[in-house]
């Protein structure tokens, strides 16, 4: 297993294993028709790729052999929608379904944390992915408060969580 920082030409894997994750997470109910805009203007190569050049932001990815099995993304002069003393977001932490219970989401949380030392992290999760809030609270991340995702012109609960 290989923990590293994301190269430009890892964006068409970040893109493809975030769809993947997203949608598993997020879909629970099946592919809706509002799910495909946010899909295509938020996951693609393009996307990623302007992202790894960001020096604001940092992409660490997990894989084994030539196969991703994770990523997060993190970004520095975030400002969180409530109280959090951090403007350091992790805007994504997302595991292939398969290969989720390995510690690999502990070990890419511990890398995004420690890009930029001695600043906290803050990160939001839908009220729905039970799965994600009991990690991050089994990771010592406190509830902050509430915060809104919209989804095509629909406001979605989201839990806002910090790391000091």
């Amino acid at each position: 297993m290989t923990l590293r920082r994301a190269r430009a030409d890892d964006a068409p894997r970040l893109a493809a294993l975030a769809r993947w994750v997203w949608l598993d997470s997020y879909a629970t109910d099946g592919v809706e028709l509002r799910f495909l805009a946010y899909l295509d203007e938020t996951f693609t190569p393009a996307v990623f790729e302007r992202a790894i050049n960001d020096p604001l932001q940092a992409l660490w990815l997990l894989e084994e052999g030539a196969a991703l099995q994770g990523f997060a993304q993190a970004q520095r002069g975030a400002p969180a929608p409530v109280s959090t003393g951090s403007e350091v977001e992790l805007t994504r932490l997302y595991v292939a379904p398969p290969c989720t219970g390995r510690g690999l989401g502990a070990r890419l949380l511990q890398a995004a944390r420690e890009t930029w030392p001695g600043e906290g992290l803050w990160l939001s999760v839908w009220v729905g992915n039970e799965g994600a809030l009991r990690f991050y609270a089994r990771e010592g991340g406190r509830h902050m408060g509430q915060t809104q995702f919209m989804l095509d012109g629909q406001a979605i609960a989201n839990e806002v969580i910090a790391f000091p």
